[in-house]
């Protein structure tokens, strides 16, 4: 029969609708064999062709190539809308289309389905899409999919490549470089441009945004920023409010610390002042001259004397002021313990002023390098300090080992550590889609959008609720998130937030699995289980790679593995549905002697567990237990019961 004639017959049979066979699905791929070197693939979308090709090979390619096109021009598809049916005209029983089990579609949808996300990823690490491949990133993005396919693995290279836009590809992708690129991960997070949180149902504004908290130093109530908050003003104090750059010499620059005036007072009058007349004041000492005195001991000799003043620190502030601050050295005037509000280079030596413009009668003439124009752009302690606060007294030294080097070189510099650029900064959410995100956002939803954010040309700023301050979110702040589908879909996910993060699917990467381990295809075993798994349950739920990533896969490992984290999972899952887990792993054992099984079941009836039994239903129940010793075939059994099936299916299909 010619493939003219093959057509017409499969034109008519399409036309009756003949390939439907079982449940009516919305998609049919439909696969026609011409001869044993050529086939015909079509899709249908609602029983209308959408797309065909001829397909030169055997019949899996013609089966791959129907999946690619169905993915191509559907990439959202569900397994579920699926079905495969193969066309032969020569069948002995006379009926021409066949089927393809649930497995065989599964395997092709997921294996396919797995390859594609790969390649979208590795293309978003070099800045775009698969076919464009242009350096953008996504200002907001969010890692989506199963357990255990690496979201927070690859969140970090999704961070580098936003922090280090030039930044060797390969540190990225190659798995012999990972702590390499896990330690300038680390010191990243140490200069605090990248920090991290996890969103949980308790997760509010307050923690996130700002909110009313009780500060110990204090002993009372003040607005304290949440970690969103903090990260923005470090982000926008990198590109906003340098007055003066300052090149300094990390070796011979001393760092001190100073308050000016109150924080508190609404007319900072001694703060103003200073910054107005590029000096800084101390207000320890009094009315007194200290000018003459060379050293501390004649400080404190004048100081007892006529300050009116027996408070010993006193003496240490005039000290610290006249003596232990050098021309060229730097101060860092404090707003509060929490924050830093002005940056100067001192380049004069102390003043006595008798009359006291405002109250206070010592200074020193300072350069100012950088200086916060209101509340909203007061610079976060992080960016100055590493893992420290600042202390109350009102003048100290800094120990450099406590300073964060780098972020205070490009505040005062201009310059980033690369020398180039500003510095962009990461913040982490972790389980985005367990936190009420309406309630945790806030009216910075909008603010988040690109083109809201400051500099842009719809930018926008809003007035926050418990501190009254202008807030806007700076264009070098990037949010990444990470959403475990097994908790809640992303059909679930709130509307406001799909719409402003761009979304990259992460389904299990079966390539990084061994195919041999001591007789056990451990890639074949996770892409069968799963296969299971989204044809009862749903594809949210399927079983990441990382579960049976090891440095040293061995078949003891993938025995406990299978024991203590899958089977579990898989209890979670099902709600201990035994009967679905027997099915998805390959079957029971009838007693607990049978290892060649990863679970065993038995029969028990009311006669066997009760003496009196009057009361009791007569009636049997199934009881399932976990083998604690199993064998290599108690895995192999998972996946080798559908190959005999595949293979005679294909057999019988050609």
């Amino acid at each position: 029969m010619t493939n003219e004639e093959i057509d017409q017959i499969v034109q008519r049979s399409i036309a009756n609708r003949e390939y439907r066979i079982g449940r009516e699905t919305r998609f049919y791929l439909l696969t026609i064999k011409y001869d044993e070197n050529l086939y015909g693939v079509k899709l249908l979308d609602n029983h209308k062709e959408i797309d065909s090709d001829d397909i030169p090979g055997r019949l899996d390619a013609a089966k791959t190539a129907s999946m690619k096109m169905l993915q191509h021009h559907f990439p959202d598809v569900m397994i579920s809308d699926i079905t495969m049916v193969h066309f032969k005209v020569d069948r002995p029983n006379g009926v021409p289309w066949q089927k393809d089990s649930i497995d065989v579609v599964l395997n092709l949808f997921t294996k396919l389905k797995s390859s594609t996300t790969g390649i979208a990823n590795e293309a978003y690490l070099h800045g775009g899409k698969p076919e464009t491949m242009k350096k953008t990133l996504a200002k907001n993005l969010i890692l989506y999919g199963p357990p255990g396919t690496g979201k927070t693995y690859n969140i970090i290279n999704h961070a580098l490549r936003i922090l280090e836009p030039d930044i060797d590809t390969n540190l990225l992708t190659d798995p012999g470089r990972r702590d390499e690129a896990v330690q300038l991960y680390n010191r990243y997070i140490e200069s605090n441009q990248v920090v991290f949180c996890t969103f949980h149902q308790s997760y509010s504004y307050e923690d996130f945004v700002e909110g009313i908290r009780f500060v110990k130093e204090t002993e009372g109530y003040e607005v304290r920023d949440g970690i969103f908050k903090r990260i923005c003003n470090a982000a926008r104090a990198v590109v906003t409010n340098r007055r003066h750059t300052y090149d300094f010499d990390l070796s011979t620059t001393n760092f001190h610390k100073i308050s000016l005036g109150n924080t508190k007072d609404v007319n900072d009058d001694i703060y103003d002042y200073c910054i107005q007349n590029n000096k800084i004041a101390m207000g320890w000492g009094n009315q007194v001259d200290y000018s003459q005195c060379n050293n501390k001991e004649k400080i404190r000799e004048k100081y007892f004397k006529f300050a009116n003043d027996e408070r010993k620190f006193g003496v240490d502030a005039i000290e610290r002021f006249k003596h232990g601050i050098n021309i060229n050295d730097i101060v860092i005037v404090s707003n509060g313990n929490y924050k830093a509000r002005a940056i100067g280079k001192v380049t004069g030596e102390y003043e006595y002023d008798e009359e006291g413009v405002i109250d206070y009668h010592h200074f020193r003439n300072v350069e100012w390098l950088w200086v916060s124009k209101d509340d909203a752009d007061i610079v976060p302690v992080e960016r100055i300090l590493i893992d420290k606060i600042f202390s109350q007294q009102a003048i100290y030294m800094l120990a450099k080992e406590d300073l964060n080097i780098e972020s205070l070189r490009e505040l005062i510099t201009g310059k980033n550590e690369k020398g180039t650029g500003e510095s962009q900064f990461v913040i982490v959410i972790d389980e985005i889609n367990r936190g009420n995100i309406s309630k945790i956002f806030g009216e910075l939803i909008t603010l988040i959008e690109p083109d809201k954010r400051l500099g842009q040309k719809n930018e926008v700023s809003l007035t926050l609720p418990y501190s009254g301050n202008k807030f806007n979110v700076p264009s070098n702040v990037h949010i990444l998130g990470t959403m475990n589908t097994a908790d809640r879909s992303i059909a679930l996910l709130d509307t406001a937030l799909r719409r402003r993060f761009d979304f990259i699917e992460m389904m299990p990467n079966y390539d990084v699995l061994p195919s041999d381990v001591a007789g056990l295809n451990v890639r074949l075993l996770l892409q069968t289980i799963n296969a299971r798994i989204e044809y009862l349950f749903d594809r949210d739920h399927v079983i990441g790679h990382a579960y049976f990533i090891t440095e040293r896969p061995t078949l003891c490992f993938y025995i406990d593995v299978m024991q203590q984290r899958i089977v579990p999972l898989l209890q979670e899952y099902f709600y201990d549905n035994w009967e679905s887990i027997e099915l998805i792993l390959g079957g029971a054992g009838k007693s607990e002697k049978d290892q060649d099984f990863l679970i065993t079941k038995k029969k028990v009836n009311a006669s066997q567990l009760f003496i009196s039994r009057s009361e009791m239903p007569e009636y049997e129940k199934t009881q399932y237990t976990i083998q604690t010793n199993p064998t290599l075939k108690a895995l192999t059994r998972i996946y080798k019961q559908n190959e005999n099936e595949n293979a005679n299916e294909q057999e019988a299909a050609e």
